[in-house]
């Protein structure tokens, strides 16, 4: 036991020592300048782009690819009480395209989408349940014709033509991050993609997804590990929404989320 608490000290002590060493340091590089913490065996650079967005490189000479991450402030604590789930939801989304791609033609398609919102103004303002049944219904029709003009997965064909792998993503209680792993020499091409992807994402085809987010929440609900999971931070955040609300949401929010396009 002594040697154990001795082991023990010595290590808290180098820790300690090693941690009052570390410091944030400044650099420039080709005309930009960085950040990034000395004796950082993984040389980590943290730039600040002058629209706010901060870029972390770390270089991998391994292979002549990269892993890319691009992760938003968009975790599911901030979710609506009332509307959980939604975070989750929107990450799928952001793979159906924008006006530029994803649309056999954007024109016609976009008189459509136009109509279905104005409909969902109605069936939101709506109180009477046989009414909101009929324009729920005309929701439907139109949807349908709208979907017509999509073309489904357009955004992973382009990341396949350019040789990624690994296309995905995932919503946690904090972030939501989109991943891909390009070959080094793609990287112009990727960058135009994704912020095309983030300039203007239509939400298109959304009861097919709404299906998938339902597949996700039903495997969730059959998993031991999951149920483990909600539970334990259901009992450790008892008012915070780590334990509140889950970031897949409720079956009764998502039947609401199409509602609240």
């Amino acid at each position: 036991m002594k040697k154990i608490l001795l082991l023990s000290t010595l290590l808290w002590v180098s820790m300690h020592s090693w941690a009052q060493n570390i410091a944030w340091e400044t650099a420039t590089h080709d005309g930009y300048t960085y950040k990034f913490v000395n004796k950082d065996p993984m040389a980590n650079r943290f730039y600040t782009l002058k629209n706010g967005l901060t870029v972390i490189l770390s270089v991998n000479k391994e292979t002549p690819r990269i892993q890319t991450i691009i992760a938003t402030k968009a975790g599911s604590k901030t979710d609506p009480k009332d509307h959980t789930g939604l975070a989750h939801y929107l990450e799928h989304m952001l793979f159906k395209g924008t006006d530029k791609y994803g649309s056999l033609n954007w024109e016609e398609e976009k008189k459509y989408l136009m109509m279905i919102d104005d409909l969902y103004e109605d069936y939101n303002s709506t109180t009477d349940e046989r009414k909101r049944k009929i324009v729920y219904h005309e929701i439907d029709s139109v949807s349908g014709v709208a979907s017509k003009y999509a073309i489904a997965n357009e955004y992973d064909k382009m990341m396949s033509m350019i040789g990624a792998q690994g296309t995905n993503a995932f919503t946690s209680f904090e972030q939501t991050a989109y991943i891909n792993d390009i070959p080094a020499n793609q990287v112009d091409r990727w960058l135009a993609v994704e912020a095309e992807r983030f300039r203007n994402p239509i939400l298109r085809i959304f009861h097919t997804e709404l299906e998938a987010v339902y597949e996700e929440k039903n495997r969730s609900l059959d998993s031991d590990d999951d149920k483990v999971f909600e539970l334990l931070f259901e009992k450790l955040f008892q008012k915070h929404n780590y334990g509140q609300q889950t970031t897949i949401g409720t079956i009764a929010h998502l039947k609401t989320h199409h509602s609240k396009k």
